[in-house]
């Protein structure tokens, strides 16, 4: 899933670039609208799918003018979670920003435990394994 983003003023911090702290938040917003369109149904208060894992590499710094996209993907399943690879590219140079890793795992709220990736679920997640 490709997901342009527009950088906000106060994304931008005294360095005059985006500070590292929003990388996060942007992985966040487009692993969210990824997992949610892709599985329907999915429940914060039932069944569901959780950050259990993250990790981001800074490449190149972004500025306020730059035009950006979020691509990801899923990059395996397992039998209870999905790894998930994200990267941050510039539209005009195809440059790589940040790539960033996480791990998300199903998750029962009202058991408050894990339980096995449906069919359903693993067939959708395998997918989506490309940008």
């Amino acid at each position: 899933m490709k997901m342009p983003l527009q950088i906000r003023f106060t994304d931008i911090d005294i360095f005059g670039h985006v500070n590292n702290a929003i990388y996060a938040e942007w992985f966040d917003t487009a692993r969210f609208t990824f997992i949610k369109s892709l599985i329907p149904g999915l429940d914060p208060q039932g069944k569901c799918m959780v950050m259990v894992h993250l990790e981001t590499n800074f490449r190149k710094q972004i500025l306020f003018d730059d035009r950006i996209r979020i691509e990801t993907r899923v990059e395996k399943v397992g039998s209870r979670s999905a790894g998930i690879t994200q990267r941050i590219v510039n539209e005009k140079t195809g440059h790589v920003h940040a790539d960033s890793y996480g791990i998300l795992s199903t998750y029962d709220a009202s058991k408050q435990e894990s339980f096995p990736l449906p069919a359903e679920w693993k067939t959708l997640l395998e997918g989506a394994m490309e940008f």
